[in-house]
């Protein structure tokens, strides 16, 4: 730090110069992050909210009222009653404070996910002192059900499922493993992606088996707002079934005007809760619905291109993400960037990984997937 301040256009020259060095939604070019351009009410949401801190919520009503409604509003949309929850930071503080719930539940530390599962699962594991048992998936790359029938033992804290996993946005049998787990076991489910595409598809007719509170032995789901629900980052949501399980993660805060705190986080950036408020308010159930068609839309224009050059998707687009099977996979990915088009790989399988979200267009999934065509050419994988 220098001992005298900076002018202030010099910082914000500065600040400038940085920005224009990032990428940005609005250019099209993104294909590899499941995050997207939030929506401008949720931007002008999170600037009227950005000095808030729900870690001591007694100095800030308004914010903690929104929160409420924000929760109620996601307890409808996953078919949960009475839910317990609040906003976090992301998906991953929801699964380490899921696991931690869990843990202290149960009083057992054994947890069962799936190799599809987020790493941010065995990063939870590590930081809880928690053992970790990894099952493989089957041949749609779901959790493989059966192996997990022999995994869960009296020693089980908990079992993660994914909706929406990160490679593939696959569903993993989540009906089927809370039958299993009731009564067994504590049952996560990491709905960071899907949270906010799967409701919007069945409202498009496409048959999705159960996956949210409707089954009865999901104890816990986490899902993103600052993905597919157009709010800024970061805004995720942690709900779960018996609110008085956070009892058993709570710690006295004698300084603070909550007597108890039971989030990971002390301070709380809690500007992401406008946003998501903003963002829900704002486009409602037709709104998402409409996004998560176009997703789908441009989705397909892809798949088909690709498929009418020959090419093997490794399973059927479940929701707007697409993995496309190559050989050589980081030339493939080289020729792209090469281009401008930003995408990422998959390692289980190994695939071009592309996610198709609302900052892209038909005539941007149009465009790439000529290019895409045009890059497997070039590195003979035609």
């Amino acid at each position: 730090m220098d001992r005298r301040g900076a002018p202030r256009k010099a910082v914000l020259a500065e600040l400038r110069e940085a920005r224009d060095d990032d990428l940005h939604f609005s250019d099209g070019r993104i294909f590899g992050s499941m995050c997207t351009d939030p929506l401008p009410i949720a931007r002008r949401a999170h600037a009227m909210f950005l000095e808030t801190n729900l870690g001591n919520p007694g100095y800030y009503k308004g914010t903690w009222r929104l929160e409420r409604k924000v929760l109620e509003s996601l307890s409808r949309l996953l078919q949960g009653t009475n839910l317990g929850g609040f906003t976090v930071s992301g998906a991953t503080e929801g699964n380490i404070t899921a696991l931690w719930m869990a843990r202290n539940v149960t009083h057992r530390k054994t947890v069962v996910y799936a190799d599809t599962a987020h790493f941010s699962i065995r990063k939870a594991i590590d930081l809880l002192g928690m053992r970790g048992v990894e099952v493989g998936h089957d041949e749609e790359y779901r959790l493989d059900v059966d192996t997990l029938r022999k995994k869960i033992t009296k020693e089980t804290a908990a079992v993660v499922a994914v909706a929406g996993t990160t490679e593939l946005g696959q569903v993993d049998p989540i009906d089927e493993i809370g039958d299993l787990c009731q009564g067994r076991a504590f049952f996560h489910v990491d709905a960071a992606f899907g949270g906010f595409v799967l409701p919007f598809l069945e409202d498009l007719g496409v048959r999705v088996p159960p996956w949210d509170f409707r089954v009865p032995g999901v104890s816990s789901l986490v899902l993103d707002a600052h993905k597919m629900g157009m709010a800024t980052i970061p805004a995720s949501h942690l709900l779960v079934r018996e609110a008085k399980h956070f009892a058993r993660i709570a710690v006295e805060s004698p300084y603070l005007t909550s007597v108890y705190q039971t989030s990971l986080l002390g301070t709380r950036n809690s500007a992401g809760v406008a946003a998501a408020y903003a963002a829900t308010r704002f486009l409602g159930r037709d709104g998402y619905r409409k996004l998560v068609a176009k997703c789908m839309r441009n989705t397909k224009i892809i798949a088909a291109r690709a498929e009418q050059a020959g090419l093997k998707l490794a399973i059927p687009p479940v929701m707007n993400v697409l993995a496309i099977r190559v050989r050589d996979v980081e030339g493939v990915q080289r020729a792209l960037d090469a281009k401008g088009w930003k995408v990422s790989t998959s390692r289980n399988p190994p695939a071009i990984r592309v996610v198709v979200m609302p900052h892209i267009t038909a005539r941007h999934a149009t465009h790439f997937a000529d290019d895409f065509v045009s890059a497997c050419g070039k590195v003979g994988e035609d």
